[in-house]
């Protein structure tokens, strides 16, 4: 259950380090960060999106989400239902989820990194 200091500090980190990327709540329930990331090689425009139930961050990594879709590493969502499906990544270089330590900005860096090694 996503304590309200904790939603603070990832807010700040967030504005800190990408601060063209927005947070939001909804009424129902869900946070997360929305926003816009460039393709490093071909300067595409894409849409990113982290969003969760916010009564199971941080203990669940929160889905992300490309659009355009890139790549062929999509799964079913089994966490927000979406129908498109969520990015499947794996972490090189970089540790796995950690509830205590892990961020939705260790989220965008993951997002970054694929977007380099796919090419966009």
């Amino acid at each position: 259950m996503l304590d309200p200091r904790r939603w603070a500090v990832e807010r700040e980190i967030m504005r800190q380090r990408f601060p063209w990327i927005s947070p939001f709540e909804t009424a129902n329930g869900y946070i997360g960060f929305f926003g816009h990331l460039r393709g490093p090689k071909s300067g595409r425009l894409y849409e990113v999106l982290l969003k969760i139930p916010a009564r199971l961050y941080p203990e669940i990594e929160p889905p992300l989400y490309l659009d355009p879709h890139l790549g062929d590493n999509w799964r079913q969502d089994a966490v927000n239902h979406d129908p498109r499906g969520r990015l499947c990544y794996d972490r090189p270089g970089q540790s796995a989820w950690n509830a205590a330590r892990s961020t939705f900005a260790n989220c965008i860096m993951v997002a970054l990194d694929y977007l380099a090694v796919k090419g966009a």
